[in-house]
């Protein structure tokens, strides 16, 4: 049955490239198992963040909701039911980069003035620590007038002390996420976290 979807998700994936990514998720096993134009650093066999989902049998679409991406990119995203024998079976993710049209769009309001925007509320992955880590390191360094591909090694240990503040290492493979986004070893972000222990 999967490989039906796996052909559409597969054709909207290459319509919208580069700027779309697809994703599906097993609502049974909580897995990724399946990851078209991959822009989110996650990977097939991750865990899905379902456990807060609670699916409504009228409710075959949801969204659009606004996501935020590890790089601080907006998303665009809406999840569409998969079900069989009128049972959700997997749930497919639509994540579209709307980095290209914002940029569009602030040049567009240099001169035509800036527009109200209504955000949709991303209420669908709510306590997916990701996405919390995501928006927390964003903010850190959008506070601090940088960039995540631009940070040095201090500016990262400083980053990472300042998550185990915020308890972003609670969460399971926190330490692989947090590490994949950083560009560092796991063992590197243990150093880091034992080094301000010690102190």
């Amino acid at each position: 049955m999967l490989n039906q979807y796996l052909n559409i998700a597969k054709a909207i994936e290459l319509l919208f490239y580069p700027q779309l990514e697809v994703v599906i998720h097993d609502i049974i096993t909580k897995k990724i198992i399946y990851l078209g134009n991959d822009f989110s650093n996650r990977e097939v066999g991750d865990d899905s963040v379902l456990d807060d989902i609670s699916f409504e049998h009228s409710k075959k679409v949801i969204g659009p909701y606004e996501k935020i991406n590890f790089d601080g990119k907006v998303l665009k995203s809406i999840s569409i039911v998969i079900e069989d024998k009128n049972e959700p079976k997997f749930l497919m993710c639509l994540n579209f980069d709307l980095s290209i049209l914002n940029n569009l769009a602030n040049t567009i309001e240099l001169f035509i003035g800036k527009s109200s925007y209504e955000k949709s509320e991303s209420f669908i992955f709510k306590d997916d620590w990701r996405e919390k880590i995501n928006v927390y390191v964003n903010e850190n360094l959008k506070s601090k007038g940088k960039i995540l591909n631009s940070i040095n090694k201090e500016e990262k240990k400083e980053l990472i002390i300042d998550l185990q503040k915020k308890g972003a290492f609670k969460a399971k493979n926190s330490k692989d996420y947090i590490a994949k986004i950083l560009k560092l070893s796991r063992a590197t972000i243990y150093n880091y976290l034992n080094e301000k222990e010690e102190h």
